[in-house]
C-alpha cells in the first residue's frame, strides 16, 4: 500500500512539473513571437532605407563614370555598399525563426538552445557590431569626401566633416544606447527564462 501511495505521489509531482514546464514554455513562446514581429518589422524598415541608399549610390556611380573622379570616389562608394550589404545580412540573421513552430514542447531543449543562441547574437549585434559599423561608416564617408570635397576651403571641409561625424556617431550611439536599454528590458528576461528551462534538462 505504501508503494502504491509513493507511485501516486511521484506521478503527481511529475505531472505537475510537466504542466508547469508547458505553461512556462507557452508564455515564453508568446514573448518570442512578439519579439520576432519587432525584429522582422525593424528589418523591413532597414531594408527599405538601405534600398534607397543603394539607389543613390548606383545613380552617383552611373552619372560619374570616370569623369574627373578620383579613385577615392569609387572606393568610398564601394566600401559603403559592401558595409551596408554585410550589415543588412547580419540584421536578417537575427530573425528567430523563419517558420513558426507548431509545438515547441516536442523538443523543448533544442528549441530553447536555438533561441538562446539567437538572442545572444541579437545582443552581440547591438553591443559590439553596431559601434564597429558606425566607425566603419565614418571611414567610408571620409574616403568618399576625399574626392567630393577636393578643392573646397578648409572651413567648408571642417563644417562638412563635423556635421557628418556628429550625425553618424552621435545619433548612431544614441540609438544604440536606447537599443541596449530595450534589450535589457525585453531580451534579458527571456534569456534568463531559457537558461532556467535548459537547467531542467541537465
Amino acid at each position: 500500500m505504501n508503494d502504491f501511495n509513493d507511485m501516486v505521489n511521484d506521478w503527481k509531482s511529475v505531472s505537475s512539473g510537466e504542466i508547469k514546464t508547458t505553461n512556462v514554455g507557452d508564455s515564453l513562446f508568446a514573448k518570442l513571437k512578439k519579439l520576432q514581429r519587432k525584429i522582422v518589422f525593424g528589418n523591413l524598415l532597414m531594408s527599405l532605407s538601405f534600398a534607397i541608399v543603394f539607389a543613390v549610390f548606383i545613380w552617383l556611380w552611373k552619372t560619374n563614370p570616370l569623369k574627373g573622379r578620383s579613385d577615392s570616389f569609387y572606393l568610398g562608394l564601394t566600401f559603403m555598399c559592401i558595409l551596408l550589404t554585410v550589415t543588412l545580412a547580419m540584421m536578417w540573421y537575427r530573425v528567430l525563426f523563419w517558420r513558426t513552430p507548431n509545438d515547441i514542447s516536442e523538443n523543448m531543449k533544442a528549441f530553447a538552445t536555438k533561441m538562446l543562441k539567437k538572442l545572444r547574437y541579437l545582443k552581440w549585434i547591438t553591443n559590439f557590431f553596431m559601434p564597429v559599423y558606425l566607425l566603419m561608416l565614418a571611414v567610408g564617408m571620409t574616403i568618399y569626401f576625399q574626392d567630393v570635397l577636393y578643392g573646397a576651403s578648409w572651413k567648408f571641409k571642417l563644417i562638412a566633416y563635423g556635421l557628418t561625424y556628429t550625425w553618424v556617431l552621435f545619433v548612431g550611439f544614441v540609438i544604440m544606447r536606447k537599443k541596449q536599454k530595450k534589450n535589457n528590458k525585453d531580451v534579458d528576461p527571456i534569456i534568463e527564462n531559457l537558461e532556467e528551462i535548459l537547467k531542467t534538462f541537465e
